[in-house]
C-alpha cells in the first residue's frame, strides 16, 4: 500500500520531472545523442526457426554448402546472429535417420537431402 501511495501522490520534485516531459512520444533528432542504445537482440529463437532457415538457405543455394556459408545465409534470412552450434546441430541431426533432410557430402559440407 505504501508504494501505491507514492505513485498516485508523487512528491513535488517527482511531479516536476513528470511535468517537464512532453505529453506525446519523445522523438530523437539525428545527431542529438552521441550514442544510442543498440537494438536488443532476441536471445532464443522459437522451435524450428533455425531448421526452417537452414532448409531455405540450402534450397536457395542449390549446391553443397560449408557450415560457415549456411550460418551466414541463416543469419541473413533471420536478420540476427545465430550460433555456430545451433546451425551445426541442426545439420548433424538432419543428416541422420531413415529420411534425412540433409546429406553430408564431405566434412563440413551439406546439401538438401530431399525436397522440403
Amino acid at each position: 500500500m505504501h508504494l501505491v501511495e507514492h505513485i498516485s501522490n508523487p512528491s513535488s520534485s517527482l511531479r516536476a520531472v513528470f511535468e517537464a516531459l512532453p505529453d506525446g512520444p519523445i522523438v530523437l533528432k539525428a545527431g542529438s545523442l552521441g550514442r544510442v542504445a543498440p537494438k536488443p537482440k532476441m536471445l532464443k529463437l522459437g522451435n524450428g526457426v533455425v531448421l526452417s532457415a537452414v532448409i531455405k538457405a540450402l534450397a536457395a543455394a542449390d549446391r553443397p554448402m560449408r557450415l560457415s556459408e549456411v550460418r551466414t545465409a541463416v543469419e541473413t534470412l533471420l536478420g540476427q546472429p545465430v550460433s555456430k552450434e545451433s546451425v551445426s546441430s541442426c545439420l548433424r541431426k538432419g543428416a541422420c535417420g531413415d529420411e534425412p533432410r540433409f546429406k553430408r557430402v564431405a566434412r563440413g559440407y551439406y546439401r538438401l537431402g530431399c525436397p522440403a
